[in-house]
């Protein structure tokens, strides 16, 4: 379920919703993303391989039950070692770089883009693996969500920030980015991940940017125009 924002810039002539307000979970919807499909999932392996989230909250489990099929990548080799010992399809590789020799219906990179230190090589890279009308899905942490914001006034950003992030993004820049990248936007969406949050919204409450902790962006290859 969505609903739309007035977001969009006056100036704006694409009449869709700049921002959308996604009112259900982040894996909810991405699993109505990739149902029934060829899927690749970039950066696959857990921050803790060893003891990965049980049940529904385990991204790469849960959308490889959905999915018609599923290849998972990941720069860490010993981790995919370990969730190919556990049955799942998954190899090692860099995302910016890799050549797979195969497409796929759907793409997603779940909270990879911000650890990259080029990340237009990497939109590009991922691009090159959808099949025609493919999708590539992005979620990322959103720069102006107001908790972090508010933590950062009163301790160290050292403490504060994710050591292994080098670059941050909003809906407006990670849009700029996947146009520069020669992609069409499909949809870009504000997520919360906080359940009190989320119950609040499907009662009323607007879910401003600034109480969003995630931001998703759907995008597709742009349709070449070919002149006789």
């Amino acid at each position: 379920m969505i609903a739309t924002s007035v977001l969009s810039p006056a100036n704006d002539p694409d009449p869709r919703p700049y921002t959308e307000r996604i009112q259900t979970d982040i894996l909810s919807y991405l699993e109505s993303q990739v149902e029934g499909l060829d899927v690749l999932d970039v950066g696959c392996a857990d921050h803790d391989v060893d003891h990965p989230p049980t049940g529904d909250r385990w991204m790469h489990g849960r959308l490889s039950r959905a999915a018609r099929s599923m290849l998972g990548i990941d720069i860490l080799e010993q981790d995919c070692a370990k969730l190919r010992a556990r049955g799942y399809d998954v190899i090692a590789g860099d995302a910016c770089t890799m050549k797979l020799g195969r497409a796929f219906d759907v793409v997603v990179a779940g909270e990879i883009i911000e650890h990259v230190e080029n990340p237009g090589l990497l939109v590009r890279n991922l691009a090159e693996h959808l099949r025609p009308g493919g999708k590539l899905i992005i979620t990322t942490p959103h720069i102006h969500f107001a908790l972090p914001f508010v933590e950062s006034i009163f301790c160290d950003p050292r403490k504060r920030w994710n050591p292994q992030h080098c670059v941050a993004f909003e809906p407006f820049t990670l849009r700029n980015l996947m146009e520069r990248c020669g992609l069409q936007v499909v949809t870009c969406g504000y997520v919360t991940r906080s359940r009190k949050l989320l119950t609040l919204i499907r009662h009323g409450l607007p879910c401003w940017g600034w109480l969003s902790s995630t931001v998703v962006i759907i995008a597709r290859n742009r349709p070449i125009d070919v002149k006789c």
